[in-house]
């Protein structure tokens, strides 16, 4: 972008909904301001937001932009997702990609955005909206709109190579990774490593996937609804790649886990996006991540983390599973007056349902 287009010449900025012209400006607006060097998340080509905004099968996203001589300088969208809650259906919307040009900073820009996008998607049925906030964002929507944080979402991780962890923590990076390769060793010593259950890649889902979730999914009271067609569309028809793992016992698939790598402070992190089994069924769950950790040790992964909410049966299934180290924290909030999902003991919650990776 040359330096004549960021003079602010905010009495031409114009506002409006997702044109077609928009996709190619947010992955442009979007790549410029969230791409920092050692940080891969997720794509963020023009075709990932064509296929995020327009082939939900929850619907289409509510999006607003502001532009500059056609050029997006400031843009906000909701996505909706279809969960469960309490046994009803109801729809509810992830905020996702609230960013603004630096040079428009500061002007009223987003305020106006996220004013049309939270009447607009109101008015499209939703009851309400989940937030992963950034850290300059997240006193807007505590403090300002008061939003609610009732779960405590935090990164459970296990450490598969120390030398690269350590030195990324560490300066300089030469110490880190001395001090890793001891620390490593050590580790070895002591740890123990299950044999891995044997799995299969999935490449699409159908009815095995909607029966999967027709006998687990009422055990979870909150939760985005996950049959075959939300899978499909979050983890096949998305432009970045997942690899997708079933479990069978005696010929039935009784769980599915979804994998991806991102590389985070310059270090490879394999990362549990999903899973679905059922909630009782720790056989199971310990299966699909033991089935994590053997498929980012042979892939060289640094060390292998999921989503989780402190102080829940979730956590401890979690931990029991071998992802015991809590990394860092991950600020979740609801909407007020969002009924109904405020016991973190009620909810199934995955990287996945943030829309970061």
């Amino acid at each position: 972008m040359s330096q004549d287009f960021l003079e602010p010449r905010f009495d031409d900025v114009t506002f409006g909904p997702l044109e077609d012209a928009d996709f190619a400006g947010i992955s442009r607006l979007i790549t410029r301001m969230s791409d920092h060097r050692g940080i891969r998340l997720r794509d963020k080509s023009e075709a990932y937001y064509r296929w995020m905004y327009l082939a939900n099968p929850a619907g289409p996203a509510v999006v607003h932009s502001a532009r500059l001589d056609g050029e997006v300088v400031a843009s906000f969208a909701v996505a909706p997702k279809r969960f469960q809650v309490g046994g009803e259906r109801v729809t509810v919307g992830k905020t996702m990609d609230m960013f603004t040009d630096p040079a428009f900073q500061g002007k009223g820009l987003m305020a106006r955005c996220t004013t049309e996008v939270f009447d607009r998607a109101e008015e499209a049925g939703m009851a309400g909206w989940c937030v992963t906030p950034s850290v300059h964002s997240y006193p807007i929507f505590t403090r300002r709109w008061g939003y609610d944080e009732d779960l405590h979402v935090i990164y459970r991780a296990r450490i598969l190579r120390y030398a690269p962890v350590l030195a990324a923590m560490l300066k300089p990076a030469w110490l880190g990774r001395a001090i890793g390769r001891v620390a490593g060793g050590v580790a070895r010593l002591f740890s123990r490593t299950r044999a891995p259950v044997e799995v299969e890649p999935l490449e699409d889902f159908g009815e095995e996937a909607d029966r999967l979730w027709a006998e687990v999914g009422p055990g979870y009271p909150v939760a985005i609804v996950r049959d075959a067609a939300y899978l499909q569309w979050r983890y096949v028809a998305n432009p970045d790649q997942y690899t997708i793992l079933g479990l069978r016992r005696d010929g039935h698939l009784m769980g599915i886990v979804v994998l991806a790598e991102t590389v985070r402070r310059g270090v490879r992190v394999g990362e549990v996006v999903d899973f679905v089994c059922g909630v009782d069924d720790d056989t199971t769950f310990r299966q699909l991540i033991d089935a994590a950790i053997h498929h980012s040790r042979a892939r060289g992964h640094a060390l292998v983390q999921a989503w989780s909410i402190r102080s829940t049966a979730l956590d401890r299934r979690i931990r029991g599973a071998g992802l015991r180290l809590r990394r860092t924290d991950v600020k979740f909030l609801t909407s007020p007056g969002l009924r109904g999902m405020a016991d973190p003991d009620a909810w199934l919650l995955t990287q996945g349902d943030g829309n970061d990776v």
